[in-house]
This record gives structure tokens, sequence and C-alpha cells, in this order.
């Protein structure tokens, strides 16, 4: 049977498929809860993100950025610079990203925020849908503030 996990996964996923296509989004769906996007920043280069959104709604996914060639996350240049949410740690700073919290990633750049009531942190707005998550990542990329890559 099921986890409330998994099913309310595969309801979201099936927006997010939608709308990546219209896009260009990339996808690799793993097993589990997790899958793999790739992106194109408005410079024409892509970004890849490794999203882990076991125990969502709980605590919001986990987004890392990805290298799908040597499968490493959150390394330097993977990582997107400017932006309203592209945190100098390397992590997306936004209280839907489990990494932003420092409870759950000593890089996570936010000791000040709890997990549990990441929905209802302020900062968080209406973005609480895989897909209004990835949107608000695919407009940072194509914002004129994207800088490019880390390293």
């Amino acid at each position: 049977m099921a986890t409330a996990t998994e099913l309310l996964y595969e309801e979201q996923m099936v927006f997010v498929r939608q709308i990546g296509a219209c896009r260009g989004w990339e996808f690799e769906e793993l097993e589990g809860c997790k899958f793999i996007v790739g992106m194109m920043a408005r410079d024409g280069s892509y970004f890849w993100l490794f999203v882990d959104c076991e125990g969502y709604q709980t605590s919001p996914p986990a987004f890392n950025w990805y290298n799908t060639e040597c499968k490493s996350k959150n390394q330097p240049s993977n990582t997107p610079i400017g932006g309203q949410y592209f945190h100098p740690s390397g992590r997306i700073c936004a209280p839907w990203n489990r990494l932003a919290y420092k409870e759950c990633d000593s890089q996570g750049p936010h000791g000040d925020w709890q997990l549990s009531n990441w929905m209802s942190n302020p900062k968080t707005g209406e973005t609480k849908t895989l897909a209004a998550m990835l949107l608000r990542i695919y407009r940072e990329l194509q914002s004129p503030e994207f800088k490019g890559r880390m390293g």
C-alpha cells in the first residue's frame, strides 16, 4: 500500500511533468520519491537538481545541485550564483528546501528557521507544491540577477 508521501508525490509529479515539458526541462525519475531535473539558465547552460521528496509534506524536499556525469551533489561547479534564492553556501535559501535548515544540513544557512513549520514560515509564501518550487528555481535561473556558476 502506498504511503501518504508517495500518493502526494505522484499526484504533484503529474503537474511537474506537464510544466517541465512546456519549458524544456529534462527528467530522470528515480526509485522512491526522488528525481533529477535539468533546467536551462538564461545563458544557455544547464543546471541539474537531485530532488529528494522523502517525507514531503511533513518536511520539504531536499534540492541538491547535481552533476549527472560524476553523480556528485552540491559542488561549486554545479551550483548557480546570483538570484534571490541562490545562497553563497551553495544551498537554495528557501523554507521549501530541506537543505536550507542548519538542523538538516551543516551548510544550511538557517538555524533560525524550524523545519516543523516550514509551510507556515512567511517566506514560504505560496511555494508549497513541487511545481511551484521548481518554477521558482527556474525563474531564478532565467532572471537578470543570475550570474553563472560558482566554480
